[in-house]
Protein backbone atom coordinates (compact mmCIF):
# COMPACT_ATOMS: atom_id res chain seq x y z
CA UNK A 1 0.00 0.00 0.00
CA UNK A 2 1.31 3.46 -0.92
CA UNK A 3 0.52 6.49 1.22
CA UNK A 4 1.01 10.00 -0.11
CA UNK A 5 2.74 12.58 2.08
CA UNK A 6 2.52 15.80 0.05
CA UNK A 7 3.98 17.96 2.83
CA UNK A 8 7.19 15.91 2.86
CA UNK A 9 7.18 15.38 -0.92
CA UNK A 10 7.29 11.61 -0.73
CA UNK A 11 5.28 8.43 -0.80
CA UNK A 12 5.36 5.81 1.93
CA UNK A 13 5.47 2.20 0.69
CA UNK A 14 4.38 1.07 4.11
CA UNK A 15 5.92 -2.07 5.56
CA UNK A 16 5.19 -2.21 9.26
CA UNK A 17 8.35 -4.09 10.26
CA UNK A 18 10.67 -1.40 8.89
CA UNK A 19 8.59 1.69 9.69
CA UNK A 20 10.54 4.31 11.62
CA UNK A 21 7.48 6.49 12.23
CA UNK A 22 6.36 4.12 15.02
CA UNK A 23 8.69 4.15 17.97
CA UNK A 24 6.61 2.40 20.59
CA UNK A 25 3.69 0.62 18.98
CA UNK A 26 3.28 -0.96 15.59
CA UNK A 27 0.28 0.13 13.59
CA UNK A 28 -1.27 -0.99 10.34
CA UNK A 29 -0.85 2.46 8.77
CA UNK A 30 2.03 4.94 8.74
CA UNK A 31 2.20 8.11 10.83
CA UNK A 32 2.64 10.58 7.99
CA UNK A 33 3.08 13.43 10.47
CA UNK A 34 6.13 11.64 11.96
CA UNK A 35 8.08 10.54 8.91
CA UNK A 36 11.78 9.86 9.45
CA UNK A 37 14.05 10.82 6.52
CA UNK A 38 16.14 7.63 6.70
CA UNK A 39 13.12 5.29 6.70
CA UNK A 40 13.31 2.42 4.20
CA UNK A 41 9.64 2.88 3.32
CA UNK A 42 10.25 6.21 1.55
CA UNK A 43 9.58 6.36 -2.19
CA UNK A 44 10.02 9.45 -4.36
CA UNK A 45 9.00 10.08 -7.94
CA UNK A 46 10.57 12.43 -10.48
CA UNK A 47 7.72 14.81 -9.66
CA UNK A 48 8.79 14.81 -6.00
CA UNK A 49 12.40 15.60 -7.00
CA UNK A 50 11.21 18.54 -9.11
CA UNK A 51 9.02 19.80 -6.27
CA UNK A 52 11.96 19.51 -3.84
CA UNK A 53 14.04 21.72 -6.13
CA UNK A 54 11.17 24.20 -6.47
CA UNK A 55 10.84 24.36 -2.67
CA UNK A 56 14.60 24.89 -2.40
CA UNK A 57 14.41 27.79 -4.87
CA UNK A 58 11.63 29.34 -2.80
CA UNK A 59 13.71 29.03 0.37
CA UNK A 60 16.67 30.70 -1.36
CA UNK A 61 14.43 33.60 -2.39
CA UNK A 62 13.10 33.94 1.16
CA UNK A 63 16.66 33.92 2.47
CA UNK A 64 17.39 37.19 0.68
CA UNK A 65 14.75 38.99 2.78
CA UNK A 66 15.62 37.89 6.31
CA UNK A 67 18.52 38.48 8.73
CA UNK A 68 21.68 36.40 8.33
CA UNK A 69 21.21 33.66 10.95
CA UNK A 70 17.83 32.80 9.49
CA UNK A 71 19.00 33.19 5.89
CA UNK A 72 21.84 30.72 6.54
CA UNK A 73 19.40 28.16 7.90
CA UNK A 74 17.09 28.64 4.92
CA UNK A 75 19.96 28.20 2.48
CA UNK A 76 21.21 25.12 4.34
CA UNK A 77 17.73 23.61 4.18
CA UNK A 78 17.53 24.43 0.46
CA UNK A 79 20.87 22.66 -0.06
CA UNK A 80 19.59 19.57 1.80
CA UNK A 81 16.45 19.49 -0.37
CA UNK A 82 18.53 19.70 -3.54
CA UNK A 83 20.73 16.91 -2.20
CA UNK A 84 17.68 14.69 -1.68
CA UNK A 85 16.53 15.45 -5.24
CA UNK A 86 20.01 14.72 -6.61
CA UNK A 87 20.13 11.41 -4.73
CA UNK A 88 16.76 10.52 -6.25
CA UNK A 89 18.09 11.28 -9.72
CA UNK A 90 21.17 9.08 -9.19
CA UNK A 91 19.35 6.14 -7.60
CA UNK A 92 15.95 6.09 -9.26
CA UNK A 93 14.70 3.00 -11.01
CA UNK A 94 13.16 3.57 -14.41
CA UNK A 95 11.09 1.32 -16.64
CA UNK A 96 14.16 0.95 -18.85
CA UNK A 97 16.08 -0.41 -15.83
CA UNK A 98 13.47 -3.10 -15.15
CA UNK A 99 13.07 -4.56 -18.63
CA UNK A 100 15.27 -7.53 -19.58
Amino acid sequence: MLYDNPQALLLCHYKREQALCHRTAMRDTPRLDHYVPRCGNIVRTDHHATALRDRADTLDKQATHVPQPISERLRDHADRLRGIADTHDRTRITLKDTTP
